[in-house]
Parts: C-alpha cells; sequence; structure tokens
C-alpha cells in the first residue's frame, strides 16, 4: 500500500463523510500533506511503548523499527496541517507509570506546538489475540482509571478515547470522569465490516454493545452523545462572507 492508494480512497469517500481519520504507517510531512489534500483530517498513530530498550525488542527489524521516526510523527502531521491527533502507549508492555508519563510529555509538547491540531489521547490495554501475545506489564482496573485521571488533569482540553476492548461496566464508570469519545459497534477482524471472515481479530472485544445502545447510556447518566461535530464546510472559504 502506498500514499497515493490511500490518498485515492480518501478523495472517492470524502464526498460521503464529514471527517475522515487514518491510522496506517508513519508518513513523511509530504505524505501526511498529499493526505490533507485529499481530504484527511485526522490521523491516530501510537507510540506502542517510551522505552526504547523495549520498542528494540518489539520491533528489531523493518522501518517500524525506527523509535525516533515513529515519535516524531505526529508532528509530521501537526506540521502538515491535520485538524486531529491521536496518540497513546499500548498499556502492557512496559510500566504503566512510565508510559503515563511520558504519554502525558508527549501529549502537553504536542499541545503547546501544534495549538491549532485538536489533540486526543487513548488508552488500549493489550487484550487476547491472535499469536497468543501476553502483556508483558499487566495494567489492573485500579492503575488503568488512575492513569486516566492522571492525564485528565494534565491535559484539560484533549480528548480521552476509551476502546471496546474495556467492558461496558468500565466504560459506563469512566464517562463522568473526563472520557470525550466511545468506540461501539466495532469490529477488529481485517474487512470485518464487510461481513468478513471475523477469526483473525487484532485483538478481543469486550464491550459488544451495539452503538444505539452506548448512546442510550450516555443520555441516561446526563450526558449528550454527539454523532457529528465538525463538517468540512468549515473550511470552505468559498463560502465564507465578507
Amino acid at each position: 500500500m502506498d500514499n497515493e492508494y490511500l490518498a485515492s480512497a480518501a478523495r472517492r469517500i470524502s464526498p460521503m463523510f464529514s471527517s475522515i481519520s487514518i491510522e496506517v504507517y508513519p508518513m513523511e510531512t509530504a505524505g501526511y500533506q498529499h493526505m490533507v489534500e485529499a481530504g484527511v483530517d485526522g490521523l491516530t498513530i501510537y507510540q506502542e511503548t517510551y522505552d526504547r530498550h523495549l520498542y528494540a525488542e518489539m520491533h528489531p527489524f523493518g522501518q517500524k523499527s525506527d523509535y525516533a521516526f515513529r515519535l516524531l510523527t505526529p508532528e509530521r502531521g501537526g506540521a502538515a496541517g491535520l485538524r486531529r491527533i491521536g496518540i497513546g502507549a499500548l498499556l502492557g508492555l512496559g510500566q504503566f507509570r512510565s508510559e503515563a508519563f511520558f504519554t502525558g510529555l508527549h501529549g502537553l509538547y504536542l499541545a503547546r506546538h501544534y495549538w491549532r491540531t485538536q489533540l486526543s489521547v487513548s488508552f488500549p490495554r493489550i487484550r487476547p489475540a491472535d499469536g497468543g501475545f501476553q502483556p508483558l506489564n499487566p495494567v489492573s482496573d485500579r492503575d488503568f482509571v488512575q492513569l486516566i485521571c492522571a492525564l485528565r488533569l494534565l491535559l484539560p482540553d484533549a480528548g480521552l478515547v476509551l476502546s471496546t476492548r474495556e467492558s461496558a461496566e468500565l466504560r459506563d464508570n469512566l464517562i463522568p470522569l473526563g472520557i470525550t469519545q466511545m468506540s461501539a459497534g466495532s469490529c477488529t477482524a481485517p474487512g470485518g465490516y464487510a461481513g468478513d471472515d471475523h477469526s483473525t481479530q487484532q485483538f478481543a472485544i469486550d464491550d459488544e454493545r451495539s452503538p444505539e445502545e452506548v448512546s442510550k447510556l450516555i443520555r441516561a447518566k446526563g450526558y449528550e452523545a454527539v454523532w457529528k461535530d465538525w463538517d468540512s464546510a468549515f473550511l470552505d472559504k468559498s463560502q465564507a462572507k465578507g
């Protein structure tokens, strides 16, 4: 897969969606500029672990083995003009306190230097997956909640993202602590949304509720379930009145 393939796909679907985000291999700044021109406005890129030595163990070969190149990826996305950038550490690899500390520092740096870009932080905990990989440093629910609270205090304006990796009960009770975005109705198998075989999941889903069920729960807690908070027309200067 190359950049032009992704750009072509983005151009094809952009009339149907108000916002398009990618979660793919790291690119150079020019590559992200190409994505922006094609209609992409969001990027999610996890460092996975901020422990340089552990990172080298997890990625000994190939382009992904370049720790610094991956670490600087969100900056290249910000320099390219992406509207949204999401970061995070894959919880369960390194020591969770160290990962939380460096995730927070990374977020602060991006928020201060690319303030035109909306920052979000995700908290993916390693779940059972094909291949049987087990977390090297499991993160308990207690530690997980402590991490989220710390990041909310440190980054009050950042979006905090919680995936369907977590249980319905835990997700329900984390909403009041500052979670701003939750996935629902997720499928982690390649081609899964097209109805293909789900036997090769990237990770197991714990909260299997539908988007409608999660939306109902959010409203029951006194919050508003926002399905759309952006439109590409906001960037169309031809629509602006003088």
